[in-house]
């Protein structure tokens, strides 16, 4: 089964703006694929949708829910310091070597996107993957 970790960027554009993110979440929600999250990107996602998208916390209570169900926990225990401009971003490069991911799923053309690849996990978007397993044909 397909490993995936998703950046933050992507399970909120997810929940906020459906569209092709939306279907990357909801291959790990139907058990298509097996996504990994840390508690940093549930947390960063809580605090983006609190703080930028003005949530309920009884939402916000949701999604954390839903995250926590869906995705496998995982807690890297190796620290990256591969982007200095953005330290936060080593976080999500650190989860998806953690859970060896075949895939790390990014919409951060800034920085994360621009390796291509950590180690041997491709970085992709979510476009990107959706061609890569033919969902779109």
């Amino acid at each position: 089964m397909l490993k995936l970790v998703l950046d933050t960027n992507v399970i909120i554009s997810a929940i906020a703006f459906d569209a092709k993110p939306e279907l990357v979440v909801n291959l790990i929600a139907s058990g298509q694929a097996k996504g990994y999250i840390s508690r940093f990107i549930v947390a960063e996602t809580c605090s983006n949708l609190r703080t930028k998208f003005r949530f309920s916390e009884a939402r916000i209570d949701q999604v954390e829910s839903l995250l926590l169900n869906c995705f496998s926990l995982i807690e890297p225990k190796m620290s990256i310091n591969l982007i200095k401009s953005c330290p936060d971003d080593n976080k999500i490069l650190a989860c998806a070597l953690a859970a060896k991911a075949d895939y790390l799923v990014s919409g951060d053309k800034k920085h994360i996107l621009l390796l291509k690849k950590i180690k041997n996990i491709p970085i992709v978007s979510p476009d990107q993957l959706l061609k890569l397993i033919a969902y779109f044909e």
